[in-house]
């Protein structure tokens, strides 16, 4: 019984031994927050802001420190000055500071610091030409962190040991950073407004100079939502000017950026790696950018994914996949920045298919169809964009028109934007063209020029929707309209131009010559309709040659010759109303030199006049 006792003593001093460390440590722990200065922790936060910086920093007064559930403490009214120019404005002012701290580092007078907070901050940021700022600074932990990882950099590249001083501070590193509303101002060009980021809220981890340095925000940029994430794993190296790993992502409503590969900010502007670019519209994403360039009113969709290498004005971009609109394309793009003279994109794509016109209304404002042909281009693009490019595809189109083997080229330079098909095969035959737009002072025009050959004017005219009396058959044709006018147009009245069509052996379908014999004995006015089905008008050569000026063309040739009969036509049609004034001959064909006359002359030459609207005129006979 005594040894259960003395047992149960011990066991029981044991508790209590125990229940006395506890309680002791609880009550040096309950006693810390009471050991903590916050005057020392305001101080020593001040001091650590300035010294990595490389600024003169001012904290509020007044710290606000909490002990639950982390140490932290607040401070207002901070403030960054520039320690280049005395009593200037602030690079940094925000609304309060949040700092965690090791609380047993601050018992013993020297709080360290972990994650901070930044609520409602504003960060100025001036621009220089030679790729400084005014947050530049020869001294601070950050600038010695940077100026040794460039020595090392150097010395890597030449191949020498890197020198003793080239020593990074274990302190170079910016930390956790959280940034709450916040706001960047910078400016370029001392003479011009600054450009803003607002609404900043994300994060900024750099937790040793070695290490990755991650960003994730979002912020507002001239009304649009953004959201980028970047990283690098050089940071030191990036910030100094030398070639440094990075990877970035920018998404927004008009345009998504995504790159990765190396990249160097210095003086020396150096990007290579692998880019990708997405934009619903283009024409929005220009427009938001801010820059003087005005793309067609047509341009919508642009996808591309290349290898960039780009320097300070010109930048390359190789194994290049692009998607303008619907068109996909691979190729080689040039871009340069040029001082006395727009932007110039040079390259050759290669196309499976193409949609003639909504490429060039990428770039130039084209009318969207025909019927717009009367409405005014803005021929300011011509003095903001420079472009040559040459381009192939398998197949392309043009409106209704269908193209295989296309070669083409586009040229926008000094005034004038030409679009030019060196060659293209349709509808049998071969086609070669040009649509060109020139600004010069106030005078200038368009001028489109198209020439086919061997061609198959049956499938043409079904293709563009063309009705009526047409002759059908092989042959050639050659277009070209001008406008004088620095803007294509007022009217179709301010067209003027000349059309030959020559079209070997074919047919007019509808043409019943003997049925328009018929009527024409027996009736004032008749409608072709009224010929009846019939084979049409079978011709051995068809040749229209006409002129165009106000809104008219003139018929200077208008022959189809058949084996025994021919139509010859003279007169005017005034297209701008689609009305016919149209005297027209059927008579014998003419005999050939060496050749006898037939011993039958035939019927009497017939003379009518064509009047009315295409494509349903009316025919009136001439009666002697």
């Amino acid at each position: 019984m005594g040894f259960i006792i003395a047992q149960w003593s011990l066991r029981r001093a044991a508790i209590s031994g125990a229940l006395f460390v506890l309680v002791s440590v609880l009550a040096v722990f309950a006693s810390l927050p009471l050991a903590v200065s916050s005057g020392v922790v305001r101080d020593r936060l001040e001091r650590d802001i300035s010294t990595w910086a490389g600024h003169p920093v001012s904290l509020g007064d007044a710290p606000s420190i909490d002990f639950w559930p982390t140490p932290t403490i607040q401070l207002d009214n901070v403030e960054i000055l520039p320690s280049t120019v005395a009593g200037t404005d602030p690079i940094m002012r925000a609304d309060s500071i949040v700092a965690n701290f090791n609380l047993f580092s601050a018992v013993l007078g020297a709080p360290s610091f972990s994650e901070f907070k930044l609520i409602r901050p504003t960060f100025n940021v001036e621009l220089y030409p030679d790729a400084t700022s005014n947050w530049s600074s020869a001294s601070g932990e950050l600038a010695q962190g940077v100026a040794a990882a460039v020595a090392r950099d150097l010395a890597a590249q030449s191949g020498e040991e890197a020198p003793v001083s080239a020593v990074i501070p274990d302190s170079a590193a910016l930390g956790a950073v959280t940034i709450e509303d916040g706001t960047v101002k910078w400016i370029r060009d001392p003479g011009a407004a600054a450009e803003k980021l607002t609404a900043i809220n994300g994060t900024l981890a750099w937790t040793a100079p070695t290490a990755v340095a991650r960003a994730n925000i979002t912020a507002i940029f001239r009304g649009e939502q953004v959201t980028l994430a970047g990283s690098t794993s050089a940071p030191l190296l990036l910030l100094g000017g030398r070639s440094a790993p990075v990877e970035i992502k920018v998404s927004s409503a008009p345009l998504n950026f995504d790159f990765a590969g190396t990249a160097s900010l210095g003086q020396d502007f150096f990007l290579s790696g692998a880019l990708k670019l997405s934009s619903v519209s283009v024409r929005r994403a220009l427009e938001w950018s801010g820059t003087d360039i005005k793309p067609g009113e047509a341009l919508g969709a642009l996808e591309l994914s290349a290898k960039i290498t780009a320097e300070q004005t010109k930048a390359k971009l190789d194994d290049l996949i692009i998607m303008i609109d619907k068109n996909r394309g691979i190729g080689v793009l040039d871009m340069a920045l040029r001082e006395d003279a727009p932007p110039l994109i040079a390259g050759t794509l290669a196309f499976n298919s193409l949609d003639i016109a909504s490429f060039l209304q990428a770039f130039t404002p084209l009318p969207k169809a025909g019927k717009d042909i009367a409405s005014t281009i803005d021929t300011r693009f011509l003095r903001e964009l420079g472009l040559d490019l040459r381009l192939s595809a398998q197949s392309a189109s043009f409106g209704p028109v269908v193209l295989s083997n296309l070669a083409a080229a586009a040229r926008v330079e000094q005034g004038r934007a030409n679009f030019d098909v060196g060659d293209a095969t349709a509808y049998g035959g071969n086609l070669i063209g040009r649509i060109g737009i020139s600004e010069q002072g106030v005078d200038g025009g368009v001028k489109v020029q198209l020439s086919a050959r061997k061609t198959n004017f049956g499938g043409l005219f079904d293709a563009i929707g063309l009705t009526g009396p047409l002759p059908r058959g092989t042959g050639s044709l050659d277009i070209e309209v001008t406008s004088p006018y620095p803007s294509w147009a007022t009217a179709l009245s301010d067209l003027t131009g000349k059309i030959d069509l020559a079209v070997d052996a074919g047919t007019v379908p509808g043409l019943n010559i003997a049925k328009f014999r018929e009527l024409a004995k027996t009736e004032r006015f008749f409608y072709l309709d009224q010929l009846g089905e019939g084979t049409g008008f079978a011709f051995t050569s068809a040749r229209f040659q006409a002129t165009i000026a106000g809104g008219e063309a003139n018929l200077t040739t208008a022959e189809l010759i058949g084996p025994e009969q021919m139509i010859s036509l003279s007169g005017v049609i005034p297209y701008s109303r689609s009305s016919l004034a149209i005297a027209g001959v059927l008579a014998r064909p003419p005999v050939a030199d060496g050749e006898a006359a037939p011993a039958n002359p035939g019927p009497a030459p017939l003379r009518f006049f064509i009047g009315g609207s295409w494509p349903r005129p009316v025919i009136s006979p001439v009666t002697p």
